[in-house]
């Protein structure tokens, strides 16, 4: 067997010539890979400077770490905030820009090579390919085909394959209310790729003066590989651009039984920054309204929080996870109901309320109690610490007077030990007709130790309104986009570096055939396959 290089697509000349003008010139500018390296480790010098100097945060936080000359500099640079700059907008720009040029200067070089791959192989043509071979075979063309045949065969593992695709593809829609560009970027994507992965390859037969040809095209899309990236980098990219025009992120902290309307914005858009003429072309520069800083944004619709609860690790007393039931009102309407945790959030109108954080609430509080009356159902009742309720046809007055939500005991006294609704403890009195009931501690973790309540059961419910929910909202028209570009890509990788265009070509005349072959990557591989081939037509 003999093998030399195989001849490739001629590769477009890099740069203009001196005749040519200035647009042209700047044209060729950009169809160089030196340029897209250098945007590249540019763009990677950038995005570690982002992920040291901390992006967005409150100034007060910036005071603590930067002297007033560094912060003075930083903002003028917009180091704070440089996702959203416009230095930063005109390098994604420019290395769209790139790689556009780049793909129109050579993708037409590549589709050319493809369509003219000429299927026969004529006399003396086998010694322009790196891999030929000539065997006498019994059985002729017939023999010849079968083998061919055999060595494009589908693999049995691909329905193994195809079976977890499907079954992950039905999964995926079942389990997540996916819209139609996550559904294209989840499952239309990779169930393509899985696919293409079926088609092994087809055999092209051709006769001629007595003389059979047989040709094996495999993998033809590797070739493109590289393009898809390329699509799927702009994909990408415009998203993210997308995004930073016209998303926005900012903070609501919404206590239990209150409603809001506003968030405090962290990230503008970066649409609202353009002049006003420039701004206005993507209906953006949107001015503040009477009465309201920029800091502040109204969304077109409120967000009621109607319990926000803790769990913690019962040995430690470590927050295991905490949930925030919210409400969507529109127009005076309830609209959406859900509770929400962290990597849970709540999506309204593409704009999603994420569970960040939490606090103690400067609002007085509510202690709600579950009470049950001998033969009766148990009811809710609320008071403020100090404050007293009479449960429902009776003449018991209840009164709080005093809460700790974590408490311990220290010289027999009850002291509170963090802010934390750990360990809660509630101090009750309980008159019928200004007739001492009973009074004393109620321990929801130790009910054996709490006060005898008589025919009454007590169960302590919730401190309600004494906390806030923290919510991160964000808003991301471009993420979608993002999505779409990364599964593209991935595909583009996995064709790019896993498959290789392989060729394979036969001419049968009567008991003699010559082989020719050739791929573009990964010759060690294929020269095993290709032996193997010659070995099977050797076969008697």
């Amino acid at each position: 067997m003999n093998s030399e290089n195989e001849s490739t697509p001629e590769h477009p000349k890099e740069g203009p010539g001196k005749d040519r003008d200035i647009f042209s010139r700047i044209y060729y500018a950009f169809n160089s890979i030196k340029l897209t390296v250098f945007l590249f480790i540019i763009l990677g010098l950038v995005s570690i400077i982002g992920t040291i100097i901390e992006q967005g945060a409150e100034p007060s936080k910036y005071a603590q770490a930067y002297s007033e000359e560094t912060i003075r500099l930083f903002n003028t640079l917009g180091l704070f905030d440089m996702y959203h700059t416009f230095w930063f907008f005109t390098l994604l720009l420019l290395l769209v820009l790139n790689l556009t040029v780049c793909t129109i200067e050579r993708l037409p070089r590549v589709w050319r090579f493809a369509r003219d791959i000429k299927p026969e192989l004529e006399e003396g043509d086998e010694k322009k390919h790196p891999f030929r071979e000539t065997v006498q075979v019994q059985g002729g063309a017939d023999k010849v085909e079968q083998t061919l045949k055999g060595y494009a065969k589908f693999p049995v593992w691909m329905i193994a394959v195809d079976l977890a695709a499907i079954g992950l593809a039905i999964f995926f829609v079942r389990q997540y209310n996916l819209n139609l560009l996550e559904f294209v970027a989840f499952i239309v994507i990779p169930l393509l790729y899985v696919v293409v992965l079926n088609f092994r390859g087809k055999i092209f037969r051709s006769e001629k003066d007595g003389t059979v040809y047989f040709f094996l095209n495999q993998w033809l899309l590797s070739r493109f590989g590289v393009y898809i990236v390329h699509i799927s980098t702009l994909i990408i990219f415009l998203g993210a651009i997308m995004g930073s025009l016209f998303g926005f992120k900012g903070f609501m902290a919404v206590t239990e039984g209150e409603t809001l309307n506003q968030m405090f914005v962290r990230e503008h858009r970066m649409v609202d920054s353009m002049p006003r003429p420039i701004a206005a072309l993507f209906g953006g520069g949107e001015a503040a309204a009477p009465g309201q800083s920029r800091e502040y944004k109204t969304l077109p619709f409120a967000i009621r929080c109607d319990d926000f609860s803790i769990d913690y690790y019962p040995d430690t007393g470590r927050v295991k996870d905490y949930t925030s039931d919210l409400v969507v009102i529109r127009d005076g309407k309830e609209v959406v109901r859900k509770t929400i945790e962290v990597n849970d959030p709540l999506v309204v109108d593409d704009i999603y309320f994420y569970q960040s954080s939490y606090g103690q609430s400067r609002r007085p509080a509510l202690v709600v109690f579950s009470i049950t009356q001998p033969g009766g159902e148990a009811r809710q009742y609320r008071t403020q610490v100090n404050g007293k309720f009479r449960i429902d046809g009776t003449a018991v007055d209840v009164q709080v007077t005093s809460f700790v939500p974590d408490f311990t005991i220290v010289n027999g006294r009850i002291t509170q030990r963090s802010p934390e609704m750990i360990n809660p403890a509630v101090y009750i009195t309980a008159k019928n007709n200004q007739k001492d009931l009973f009074s004393g501690w109620v321990f929801p973790n130790y009910p054996e130790h709490s006060v005898e309540t008589g025919d009454f059961k007590f169960e302590f419910i919730d401190y309600w309104g004494g906390q806030y929910t923290g919510l991160q909202v964000a808003y991301d028209p471009g993420v979608e986009t993002v999505w779409i570009g990364c599964s593209l890509m991935v595909v583009g990788l996995m064709i790019s570096f896993f498959h290789s265009h392989q060729r394979v070509w036969a001419r049968v005349r009567g008991s003699q055939v010559v082989l020719a072959a050739s791929t573009h990557k990964n010759r060690m591989a294929f020269e095993k396959k290709f032996n193997h081939l010659t070995e099977q037509l050797n076969k008697e």
